[in-house]
């Protein structure tokens, strides 16, 4: 075998192919979330495996086919190519293991699992493919690689016709999709589709066996029918493996969606069960999310804002075909159907969104504008082949979501010097090169500002291809010195320079280590947290924090070691985390700080940390948290019931009945009701007046401002649109920044639209 081997190996179309995976592998060293032993290296290493492998097999095979060789001499030689390939296949496996001296790789075993099932058995398919290709054409090469083209345009078709992001391909193996999730879909869906993979090669090679005695390449086809159908006594054995295997894929296939492979609209569609229609869409939604009250609502707001958004690009005609709405119950249904958790997505050429109930309120408008675009977007994928005008303009439109403007945030930015190469976020490939919130916001106030001093006509001939010159008469780089002109007359005096710098300075998950990884490690510590188990999610925790010191895992370790009751472990870690580190200035953080000194007693600490948080403006969540935690110390609520309260796991029927049993306690504490309303268990009408209740007890201008949203909303969701649009009237004057006083018109106005419909 050894002897064999070495042959091959001094043959020039060896050397050459070694060469070229060595300089490929090479390459990948330089190249961020490539270079490193994981999912994307080894995915990116199955189209080389494959052309490589396939190409060599044609070309010996060309030179074998000239011996009288018996089958099983065949077999030995099949034996021989796989070997080959295999050997070279280590190649790259080599180099880029040898590059975790200098990049770090968390999870080499993983790495090495995905290389086995991407790469290597690509190789083992596609030399069987390319047997029977050589054999039965005479320009096999140029057949194969065609074959192994449209293979691969599988992948396109399942993406572009389906609502799934994901597809599995016999020659990448699996596509993830592109998405902002850093986590993949489990790795045991692989390990199933490659058994098929692995089943399409055992047919592959009986049916090169068959043909081997009845074909030669430039054969005629006739001649060779014949042939095979009087041997076909002789071949049984062959027949019968390829009919068994070809039986068991093509079962695959049929029950692709009972598998997790593919789904067909029609198929998410049959699972969430429900369906509801208005004029511009076509809703689908579970049972359980919606009553035949709430989804009228939901209607309501859709039309309002495809209104909104309708009138803003200055439409004129509308689509036919409605859009199509699919709300998910949650992040694990999307995450099944179409391959992502977190992100929320809308397919403009197929006039489709989807997302989850939790996000509808806040990414539905964001998701409409990319539909309604597709307008004016380039043929085929109806939108721009820049992200950053893509998303630019969703931002641009959806404009008020959060504690501030784009303007002001991209202000903030240019105020810390940060804007420097924003031009490759308007390229095809820079947006994704850059942290979403800063690829996102500054995008949006930059389309923003053209949209305001150009107008929306003139920007729909950008926004294909984004020719500037053509539509602006001047260049990007131009265009972009006027926009920073124009943010310095903006105000972001509410904005803190720390607050920009928690929010913006992050890596993209191009560059952090071991992205894959440690957010794997993260959602399995998460869910460990979730059952109560917080010995073993601090371990982990601290495990993928060791692998990478990320926010997401820090606040990991802060929260299940407050949870174990050690909280001066927490201080001691703080003091740990670098001075110039973000992560010492990220209000998450900083909350478990303040409650691991309000947890040690040390009152005054805890609320000068929580008045910190409240003056970074950070949003809405944490502003709200600090300023609760703080009523709490005003009402004196010792340590325990604190910890009882916020760390003590309990479910909310317990958690109900503990506040109910404290206020008898404390005497009518502003913080516990504020708690009894969170957890409040009547009809929304109660809950709207416990939410007053609150408003009307609290000195906190802010826990007022809060409140009084709740209860509007409230209002809101059982149809009494006068009183909700009052409440939301007294919350604008009170309102935390400018900003969020200002986005409280539209929920005035969707008030005055929700009344005229429903009412």
């Amino acid at each position: 075998m050894i002897g064999v081997l070495s042959a091959y190996l001094k043959t020039s179309r060896v050397q050459i192919a070694a060469a070229l995976l060595f300089l490929l592998s090479g390459a990948m060293t330089q190249v961020p979330l490539f270079n490193y032993l994981g999912y994307e290296f080894s995915a990116l290493m199955t189209i080389p495996a494959s052309v490589i492998s396939g190409t060599l097999t044609i070309l010996w095979l060309r030179d074998h086919r000239e011996a009288p060789l018996t089958r099983r001499t065949w077999l030995f030689v099949i034996g021989d190519y796989l070997l080959v390939n295999f050997f070279l296949l280590l190649i790259p496996f080599l180099v880029i293991s040898f590059n975790a001296f200098s990049v770090k790789n968390c999870a080499f075993a993983k790495g090495a699992l995905y290389y086995v099932l991407l790469p290597v058995v690509t190789m083992i398919f596609s030399i069987p493919l390319a047997l029977v290709i050589g054999t039965v054409f005479r320009k096999g090469i140029s057949v194969f690689l065609m074959v192994i083209g449209l293979l691969l345009t599988h992948i396109v078709a399942i993406t572009y016709t389906q609502p799934q992001l994901f597809a599995y391909n016999f020659i990448l193996g699996f596509f993830p999709g592109i998405t902002y999730d850093e986590t993949l879909t489990d790795i045991s869906m692989l390990v199933i589709y490659r058994q098929f993979t692995f089943l399409a090669a055992l047919m592959f090679i009986a049916l090169f066996f068959v043909l081997l005695r009845h074909h030669v390449p430039g054969g005629q086809w006739r001649n060779m029918f014949r042939k095979i159908k009087r041997n076909v006594k002789f071949d049984a054995t062959l027949w019968s493996v390829i009919i068994f295997c070809g039986i068991l894929i093509v079962g695959a296939h049929l029950f692709r969606t009972e598998l997790g492979f593919e789904f067909s609209a029609q198929d998410i569609q049959n699972r969430l069960g429900r369906r509801s229609e208005s004029s511009h869409f076509i809703i689908y939604y579970h049972t359980d999310d919606f009553t035949a009250e709430e989804i009228r609502r939901v209607k309501v707001e859709t039309e309002f804002h495809f209104r909104k958004i309708f009138e803003a690009l200055k439409l004129k005609e509308q689509a036919s075909k409605k859009i199509e709405l699919y709300i998910y119950p949650n992040g694990e249904w999307k995450q099944k159907f179409i391959g992502t958790t977190n992100t929320n997505i809308a397919k403009p050429w197929k006039r489709e969104i989807h997302l989850t109930s939790s996000t509808f309120r806040t990414t539905f408008r964001h998701e409409l504008v990319h539909i309604l675009a597709a307008e004016f977007g380039s043929p085929i994928i109806h939108a721009s082949v820049r992200m950053g005008l893509n998303e630019g303009l969703a931002v641009a439109l959806d404009w008020d979501e959060g504690m501030f403007t784009p303007h002001q945030f991209a202000a903030g930015i240019h105020r810390m010097n940060g804007l420097n190469g924003t031009e490759q976020l308007f390229t095809i490939t820079g947006f994704a090169s850059q942290s979403n919130t800063f690829a996102y916001l500054v995008s949006g106030s930059f389309v923003r500002y053209l949209l305001d001093r150009y107008g929306i006509e003139r920007f729909r001939h950008v926004f294909s291809y984004g020719n500037f010159m053509v539509a602006f008469g001047e260049s990007l780089e131009s265009l972009l010195g006027d926009w920073k002109a124009f943010l310095k007359t903006v105000d972001d005096s509410e904005l803190p320079q720390e607050t920009v710098r928690s929010l913006f300075y992050q890596q993209s998950i191009f560059y952090k280590t071991c992205a894959r990884e440690v957010a794997d490690q993260n959602l399995q510590a998460m869910k460990m947290l979730q059952d109560q188990r917080n010995d073993d999610a601090e371990q982990l925790f601290r495990k993928s924090y060791a692998n990478a010191p990320t926010l997401f895992a820090l606040r990991g370790i802060f929260r299940t070691v407050n949870a174990q009751s050690r909280p001066s472990d927490v201080i001691n870690l703080f003091s740990e985390v670098p001075e110039q580190s973000t992560l010492k200035i990220n209000p998450g953080v900083l909350l478990l700080l303040g409650d691991a000194y309000y947890l040690n007693q040390q009152y005054v600490r805890a609320v000068g940390i929580y008045r910190q948080i409240r003056m970074m403006n950070y949003s809405e969540v944490f502003i709200e948290s600090a300023k609760l935690r703080i009523q709490c110390v005003s009402d004196s609520i010792d340590h325990r019931s604190f910890f009882t309260l916020y760390y003590g796991g309990l479910k909310d029927s317990t958690k109900l009945a503990f506040v109910q049993q404290s206020l008898k306690r404390y005497d009518r504490s502003t913080a516990l009701l504020y708690h009894l309303a969170l957890l409040g268990e009547e009809s929304a009408g109660q809950t709207a007046e416990q939410w007053l209740t609150v408003a009307r007890n609290t000195v906190s201008p802010e826990l007022q401002y809060f409140a009084l949203l709740r209860a509007a909303e409230q209002l809101f969701a059982t149809n009494r649109f006068e009183l909700a649009k009052g409440i939301f009237w007294q919350a604008k004057n009170i309102a935390p920044t400018k900003t969020l006083s200002e986005q409280l018109d539209e929920r005035i106005d969707l008030c005055d639209f929700a009344a005229m419909e429903l009412l």
